[in-house]
């Protein structure tokens, strides 16, 4: 069994390797692109480009393009087909995993949380405004707030995240969260709102799991 572990950890960092080697010259021309501005073309055209890649190797792609242009992104994360990022300055931690068809702004996501497929996580809620004349505003930076999923929380499918959501909690399918979650409260709905609490919904093993 040793063996075998060992023998898969060789061939993952194999693989791993040589998706590293074929992301580089894309992620280097979004470093090159990210000296002269935020607006981040190329870094959104290779993404969403290893986004259409299926299967187990569209995830090593997709791991190895973040690894080299976001500000953090662990070497274990999984990250699913047509899922891509919008910011660079997203962070992914340790053990996360992102189901396929997802959208990730300017966030964190803690270590061990796991997001659904088709969820949202936006740059805050307030990205667009109006100006004197009434006209909408397009996105800017000064505008971009920058949302923290915290440790070990699940993302249900379909979710928009607007605020942060704390460690070991549940964002119900389809909810719509605008208001800050804090730690161990399962919310639903839109706007959403607390159901109740993990505590309360798990046993002392299920919540130590959640919770660790």
């Amino acid at each position: 069994m040793a063996g075998d572990f060992s023998f898969r950890a060789m061939v993952k960092a194999l693989v791993d390797g040589a998706c590293i080697a074929v992301a580089a010259l894309p992620a280097g021309l979004c470093r090159l692109e990210a000296r002269f501005g935020e607006r981040g073309d190329l870094f959104t055209l290779f993404g969403q480009g290893f986004s259409i890649v299926p299967g187990l190797p569209g995830n090593f792609l997709r791991r190895a393009f973040a690894r080299l242009t976001l500000d953090g992104c662990a070497r274990d994360c999984e990250i699913g087909f047509l899922t891509w990022f919008s910011s660079r300055h997203a962070r992914v931690g340790r053990g996360v995993y992102i189901g396929p068809m997802c959208v990730i702004a300017d966030a964190a996501i803690g270590d061990g949380s796991l997001v659904a497929t088709r969820v949202s996580i936006l740059s805050g809620k307030n990205q667009h405004g109006f100006d004197a004349e009434g006209r909408l505003i397009p996105f800017s930076r000064d505008r971009a707030a920058f949302i923290g999923i915290g440790r070990n929380t699940w993302i249900g499918e379909g979710a928009v995240v607007m605020a942060d959501v704390g460690d070991g909690c549940v964002v119900a399918a389809g909810a719509v969260v605008t208001r800050p979650v804090p730690s161990g409260q399962i919310v639903g709905g839109n706007p959403a709102r607390v159901i109740g609490t993990v505590e309360a919904s798990f046993g002392d093993e299920e919540k130590g799991r959640i919770m660790a």
